[in-house]
């Protein structure tokens, strides 16, 4: 396909996919470098459990008693770096979320959960992201699998472009706008991974890079937290299915994943749809990118969607 610049429906941002370029036969065939040893690992043998979660022994963000206020500099303005910050661990040193069974996935849901829901009853929690590095490339700093839960006093500002945009839809259309594209994808077909009771995989049509994947409940529901039994399970299984054909097709290369979700404390969020993001950390950011802030995409999405389809996750 030529090269196109798409708009996505959300935030209204421009992205360009350049679908003319050629690419490299061997586009996931780089040597990764070996995962630091088990002896050197924090992580390893803290726990008989599958899943344990500790606060974070290097926090960017402060415990506090009091919530941070906006202190005023002339122009500028600043707040404390306060909040929460925990890790989410699972046991084994060698076994990502592409190795793991659907029932260990569960646990790591539900440890997601947990503390969620502990988290959001802090008075200055304004916001709760939930987020997953893997690889080197991604910022992990260990090797070992584990998780970030962030509680926030701010509304991160990519989450607020998400929310305003959805907002800006439902006032115009009076409909979801996720339900909405969600409609469109079920219709092409051309950008469907993998879809099972109660959720749904797919490449973005406006992806943001290379194979990015998003998870979406088959059940309009603006937040995380509300998530029911059956849906935890399917959940877990689709999970299973992305991690592993990335792990399978794709080199296990390193990726990104966060959960989007309705803020703590924000009401009224019937407009929004809570997701899954997984970003594959597949090209690095150039000129164009810097300079111009706008992704390129060098395999457009219906392409991604069909490698992605093809690759097998048993």
């Amino acid at each position: 396909m030529a090269s196109e610049f798409r708009k996505d429906i959300v935030s209204g941002e421009w992205l360009l996919v350049a679908g003319g370029l050629k690419r490299k036969p061997n586009f996931f065939a780089v040597k990764k470098a070996k995962p630091a040893p088990k002896r050197n690992c924090p992580f390893e043998n803290l726990s008989s459990e599958f899943v344990t979660v500790i606060p974070n022994k290097f926090p960017i963000l402060a415990p506090h008693k009091t919530c941070p206020v906006p202190i005023i500099e002339g122009p500028y303005q600043k707040m404390g770096g306060v909040g929460f910050q925990e890790v989410v661990i699972t046991r084994y040193h060698d076994q990502s979320l592409g190795f793991m069974k659907p029932d260990e996935i569960l646990l790591v849901i539900e440890a997601y959960l947990e503390r969620y829901i502990a988290l959001k009853s802090e008075k200055c929690t304004e916001y709760i992201l939930i987020f997953h590095n893997h690889g080197s490339s991604s910022g992990a700093t260990v090797a070992h699998p584990h998780s970030q839960i962030l509680a926030l006093p701010i509304v991160p500002l990519d989450v607020s472009r998400s929310l305003f945009g959805s907002a800006r839809y439902f006032h115009s259309h009076k409909k979801c706008v996720h339900c909405v594209l969600l409609k469109k994808e079920f219709r092409d077909k051309k950008r469907i991974i993998f879809k099972n009771e109660l959720f749904v995989a797919i490449a973005p049509y406006a992806s943001h890079v290379s194979f990015e994947t998003r998870i979406y409940p088959l059940r309009h529901n603006s937040n995380f937290e509300e998530i029911s039994s059956d849906e935890k399970k399917s959940l877990s299984e689709i999970m299973r299915v992305v991690f592993a054909k990335i792990k399978n097709g794709m080199n296990n290369t390193d990726y990104n994943f966060f959960i989007h979700t309705a803020p703590v404390k924000t009401k009224d969020m019937r407009h929004y749809h809570w997701h899954m993001e997984i970003l594959p950390r597949t090209s690095i950011w150039g000129g164009l990118e810097l300079g111009s802030g706008m992704e390129v995409i060098k395999v457009p999405p219906e392409e991604a969607a069909g490698i992605l389809r093809k690759i097998k996750y048993d």
